[in-house]
């Protein structure tokens, strides 16, 4: 059975860059306080940084191939729901709201995404 990924590298990128940012605005938003407030700037910047240095078009310097850029948010996806629960960022409500939202949709974007695409694109040029 064929994997369906739509989301290509330039798309990632842009959809990291907006989870970036929801992230950064989170706690004015959704008046999130505490360990909820400083997980979002910590996820924020650990997204920003490994975007930003990712191969895809979108990014600073291209240091990062997709493919570990992939296998680097594998554990990082399940971190937005399990690091807000340990520290006791689910304990707000607006904080529960929120991480278990965006960790739905983190979730589809990581399962979505073509994270060899790139790959395959250097592949095809090869046999050409």
């Amino acid at each position: 059975m064929m994997k369906y990924n739509p989301i290509g590298p330039t798309a990632h990128g842009a959809i990291d860059y907006g989870f970036v940012i929801l992230q950064a605005l989170a706690p004015g938003l959704f008046n999130l306080k505490g360990s909820a407030k400083t997980l979002c700037y910590t996820f924020a910047g650990m997204q920003g940084l490994l975007n930003a240095f990712t191969d895809h078009p979108l990014s600073i310097k291209k240091v990062v191939p997709l493919r570990i850029h992939g296998e680097l948010e594998m554990p990082l996806v399940p971190a937005l729901l399990v690091l807000p629960l340990v520290t006791g960022a689910m304990k707000q409500r607006n904080g529960r709201r929120y991480f278990i939202s965006f960790f739905g949709i983190a979730f589809a974007n990581f399962l979505l995404t073509d994270y060899l695409a790139n790959e395959k694109k250097q592949r095809a040029r090869r046999n050409l």
